[in-house]
């Protein structure tokens, strides 16, 4: 069953029209049942007129099927190293297996999806990523523009769209791109109100507690202190990178949260981070 909206006693906010998206990765994909939860909710959001589009990761599937394939996997400071052979892998499980099954769980709530990449329509030019030292990186990459007008078109159509973080080259080579990064880049060139990164924490914390509410310049502070440390600070930087490029609001949550995406969007307090550029009252 469809999950229903939370409430409390506010006014449920009127999504019809508005425009939000929900990138989906990392461990949080790794439960079968958060990951139809998550479908369930995207599409019960979307019949109720929100315009939402889904960008996804998949690491450790690529992981797993590089092992199967008896392929090394190698990693400089967390970063995935992406060889030719490693490049396929990825292809198949970003822009085929994960996609193709969020697509479906989607559609099966009652909302019609439709899987793409990156590189379909030339979405996401992507250039190879060189390390801070000069590291090379081989076909892992970083975005260097996106071209909205495919999603433009699909979201007019009433369609959900669901990315794979898989971009291309000037003339057409595939790169492994950062799912959180192209989410970030994604969101701002749609101006969507709202970028949601769900993960597999409640929330960026500080002596134990989630911070309801964090400015860019917070964000930079509490990395600088040690406070935001190891995997959450490419969340963070991908959340302040979505605000800088056009959306008007990032929250930070955690996917297994029932309706924790209608939660974040309505500005419940008790969801997760939600990241600005000046605080505004919940």
């Amino acid at each position: 069953m469809d999950p229903t909206p939370s409430t409390n006693n506010e006014k449920t906010l009127s999504l019809d029209g508005k425009r939000f998206l929900v990138k989906y990765g990392g461990a949080a994909m790794e439960r079968q049942e958060v990951r139809e939860a998550v479908c369930a909710e995207v599409a019960t959001l979307a019949k109720r007129g929100a315009q939402l589009v889904v960008v996804h990761g998949g690491g450790k599937e690529i992981s797993r099927l590089i092992e199967n394939l008896g392929l090394q996997t190698h990693f400089v400071d967390g970063v995935r190293v992406t060889d030719a052979e490693g490049m396929r892998a990825t292809e198949m499980v970003l822009s085929g297996s994960i996609n193709k099954d969020l697509v479906s769980r989607i559609t099966r709530h009652g909302s019609r999806a439709v899987g793409i990449s990156g590189r379909d329509a030339h979405l996401i030019e992507a250039k190879p990523l060189i390390g801070k030292n000069g590291e090379d990186f081989g076909l892992t990459g970083e975005v260097v523009r996106v071209d909205p007008s495919l999603v433009e078109d699909l979201l007019k159509a009433g369609l959900v769209p669901v990315i794979s973080p898989v971009g291309e080259t000037a003339d057409g080579q595939p790169l492994n791109l950062n799912a959180d990064y192209a989410a970030a880049a994604i969101a701002g060139a749609l101006e969507a109100e709202s970028c949601v990164f769900l993960t597999d924490v409640p929330g960026v914390k500080k002596d134990g507690l989630v911070l309801p509410k964090l400015t860019p310049s917070e964000i930079n502070q509490l990395i600088e202190e040690g406070t935001i440390s190891g995997g959450m600070i490419p969340k963070v930087e991908c959340a302040v990178r979505a605000i800088a490029a056009g959306c008007q609001e990032a929250l930070v949550c955690d996917a297994g949260k029932p309706n924790v995406i209608a939660s974040a969007l309505e500005s419940k307090s008790d969801t997760g981070t939600s990241i600005r550029s000046f605080h505004t009252a919940l």
